[in-house]
C-alpha cells in the first residue's frame, strides 16, 4: 500500500512536513511508530531525499518527530510532550516578548480553578504524588539544598494539575512550569523563600484534601500573587550580587 503520493507543486519541503503531519493527525501514524525511510518517502512523494530531510528536520524542532541512530534507529513520531512550547516561551521570554507577569498572569487564570474543582472531585489516590512532591522538598531543605527544594516547588504544580486529568489545563501548566524552572536554573535560590513556598503547598493542600473548594481556590491565587512578588524581588538582588 503507498501512503504517500507525488507532490503536485513547488513547495517540497513545506509540502511534505504538511503531509506527514497529516498521517500523524489521522492516525496512519501513532507515537512511536517507525515512518519509512528518507529514501523510500522520497520515491513516494517524488522530490529529493534532501527535500525529505528538510521537512524532516521542520518536525523534528516541533517536536513531532524525532530521529535516533543505530540498528534499531530510523525516523519516529514523538510522544506528545510541552518541549516545543516551552522552547518558544523560554526564547520569548529571554527576548522580552513575553513577561514574567504574563506567566503569572496565565497561571492565576487556571490554578485557583483547578484547584477549587480538585477539591470537589479528587478521589483515593490523587492526591499521593503531590504530598509526596512537599515532603521530596521539605527534605531537600532539612539537607540545606534549597535548589533541589525549589525544584520540587516548581514540580508540585505540574503534578497538581494532573488531578484535573485534562489535557489542555496539563499541557498549559506543564508547559509555563518548564519555563520557569529553566528561569529558576538561572536565579539564586533561597532558603526562607523556598520554605515559605512549600508552606504555601501544605496549606492549599490541607483545604483540597478537607474539600473547602472556595478557600482552595482563594490560597493557590494568593500563593502563585505572592511568588511572583517575592520571585521579583529575589531577581533583583541577584542582579546586585
Amino acid at each position: 500500500m503507498t501512503i504517500f503520493k507525488p507532490l503536485r507543486n513547488e513547495k517540497f519541503s513545506q509540502e511534505v512536513a504538511t503531509k506527514i503531519k497529516e498521517s500523524i493527525f489521522d492516525e496512519t501514524f501513532a507515537p512511536g511508530d517507525k515512518l519509512p525511510s528518507e529514501s523510500q518517502m522520497s520515491r513516494a512523494f517524488g522530490v529529493s531525499n534532501v527535500t525529505v530531510r528538510q521537512a524532516i528536520r521542520v518536525l523534528e524542532s516541533s517536536g513531532i518527530l524525532y530521529t535516533k541512530q543505530g540498528v534499531d534507529g530510523g525516523i519516529f513520531v514523538a510522544e506528545a510532550d510541552t518541549t516545543a512550547v516551552s522552547s518558544y516561551l523560554s526564547d520569548m521570554l529571554r527576548l522580552k516578548r513575553v513577561t514574567m507577569s504574563d506567566l503569572t498572569m496565565a497561571r492565576v487564570i487556571f490554578e485557583p480553578e483547578i484547584a477549587f474543582h480538585a477539591s470537589e472531585s479528587w478521589k483515593d489516590g490523587d492526591l499521593d504524588e503531590a504530598m509526596d512532591n512537599i515532603k521530596a522538598a521539605e527534605d531537600a531543605l532539612a539537607r540545606k539544598e534549597p535548589f533541589s527544594a525549589r525544584m520540587c516547588n516548581l514540580q508540585f504544580h505540574q503534578l497538581f494539575c494532573n488531578i484535573m486529568r485534562n489535557p489542555v489545563v496539563t499541557f498549559a501548566i506543564h508547559s509555563v512550569i518548564d519555563v520557569l524552572e529553566e528561569n529558576a536554573m538561572r536565579s539564586k535560590s533561597d532558603a526562607n523563600f523556598t520554605a515559605a513556598v512549600i508552606a504555601s503547598h501544605k496549606s492549599i493542600m490541607d483545604k483540597i484534601r478537607a474539600r473547602n473548594s472556595e478557600e482552595a481556590r482563594d490560597a493557590m491565587k494568593r500563593h502563585i500573587e505572592d511568588v511572583h512578588v517575592r520571585l521579583g524581588e529575589l531577581y533583583r538582588v541577584s542582579k546586585k550580587v
